[in-house]
This record gives C-alpha cells, structure tokens and sequence, in this order.
C-alpha cells in the first residue's frame, strides 16, 4: 500500500464526510427541534445516533480508502 497516497486521500475525503455527517445531524436536530423534542431526546438518543453515526462513517471512509490504495497497489505489481 501506498502511505503517501493514503493519507492524501484521507486527508481530502474524510473531511467531506465530516462535514456530511454534520449537516446531516444539523437537519434532523432542526426537523426534531420542529417536532417538539425534550431535551431528554437530544440528551440520549439524538448523541448516541450521532456518535455512532460518526464513528461508522469514519471507519468507512478509512476502510474505503485504504481498500482502494491496496488494490492500486497489487494491479501495478502485477503489470510490473
């Protein structure tokens, strides 16, 4: 695998998804604001969705990545 291009890739993509992540969190914390959420529902399920959600999408992302780098790597091995 390819370090450099690795953590390039890293550095461009998983920021984008950040973000996404964000936004999307931003929009439904607004449409449950309209639907009269407690705080109770901010305070359990809406933090616990979202780290999840965080953490799903990173290791996606870094798994993607690294899935992608890896067999870059072993078709120019096999056309050397």
């Amino acid at each position: 695998m390819r370090t450099k291009e690795f953590l390039m890739r890293l550095v461009v993509v998983l920021p984008m998804a950040i973000w996404g992540v964000f936004l999307f969190s931003m929009l439904l914390g607004i449409a449950a604001y309209f639907m009269g959420a407690t705080p109770l529902f901010y305070c359990t399920i809406y933090c616990k969705v979202g780290l999840g959600l965080f953490a799903m999408v990173t290791l996606a992302v870094v798994y993607c990545q690294a899935n992608a780098c890896l067999k870059k790597g072993s078709k120019e091995k096999i056309q050397l």
